[in-house]
């Protein structure tokens, strides 16, 4: 029967390769590549011969037709990678891969690099959840308004960014969110592989004062901190609704409560608005 693999390859050290994609890249009948000229560098790197067909945005739609289409005139092994990390998340492959599965043929995940999962790692946040955003709106006016919506935002916010973008994403995050935190990562895997951590403002500014941080891939880490709307409180009247609660839970009736603290020296109106709110709250019980 037939089967499509989904295998990731390094993000740009050879050394991630492991054993297993390797080896299913080997034995496949066929792998469908992204751009077939960066995948067959990396194959001869390995002494892999195994045939290549491009499968990118493009043409993706068309080849998973085709594809369904061969699977099921002969038994055929296909393997699907992208140019770096693993395929279908921010990348080609998930049409291929719904096609595939919704024709009854087996799909396997063959696991390894992923920018956003290694850029995560290395963010040094705690925060269980995130929200992957891949790439960000190109149009200024849509960037921006992305940016802006992510205010109150309980989960960290992970982004790609292109080498050319990268200061236009960066000040967008840094005059919406001056103060979310931030972990920038680039060339994740590579020789030059760089992390930095600071404030969106901060951070923006380091690569503003320096040219040669923005090159290469990007995956940034954003943490907004929780900013809850609230009215202003008001302690003194919390402590006389607390005084009231007492008193009746020691038995007194709610006026007989308000008598007794007034008697005691407090003020009439703020016994008397402080009654009102108790009852307001117990009515919405």
């Amino acid at each position: 029967m037939s089967s499509l693999y989904v295998v990731a390859t390094p993000l740009g050290n050879l050394g991630d390769f492991s054993p297993r994609a390797l080896q299913t890249l080997r034995d496949a009948t066929l792998i469908l590549a992204e751009d077939t000229r960066v995948t067959r560098k990396l194959l001869s790197a390995s002494g892999i011969k195994t045939p290549l067909e491009s499968c990118h945005e493009h043409n993706e739609a068309v080849k998973a037709r085709k594809i369904v289409e061969r699977m099921a005139e002969e038994e055929m092994t296909i393997a699907l990678v992208t140019d770096a990390g693993t395929p279908a998340i921010s990348d080609p492959g998930a049409r291929v891969v719904r096609a595939v599965s919704e024709a009854g043929f087996p799909v396997f995940a063959v696991p390894g690099p992923s920018a956003f999962a290694a850029a995560l790692s290395v963010s040094g946040f705690e925060d269980k959840e995130f929200t992957f955003f891949g790439f960000p709106p190109r149009k200024k006016s849509d960037l921006m308004e992305k940016i802006k919506n992510l205010a109150g935002q309980s989960q960290l916010a992970v982004f790609y960014e292109s080498p050319h973008r990268i200061m236009e994403l960066l000040n967008a995050i840094a005059k919406e969110h001056p103060q979310a935190l931030l972990s920038v990562s680039r060339e994740l895997s590579k020789i030059h592989e760089q992390t930095l951590h600071g404030t969106a403002r901060e951070v923006a500014a380091r690569f503003g004062n320096d040219e040669s941080i923005c090159r290469g891939e990007f995956c940034l880490v954003l943490k907004i901190p929780f900013r809850q709307e609230t009215e202003p409180v008001d302690k003194a009247a919390i402590g006389l609704e607390a005084e009231l609660v007492n008193l009746m839970v020691a038995g007194m009736t709610l006026r007989e409560a308000m008598d007794a603290m007034i008697s005691q020296g407090r003020k009439k109106n703020a016994v008397y608005a402080a009654s009102l709110h108790l009852k307001r709250l117990a009515e919405m019980l």
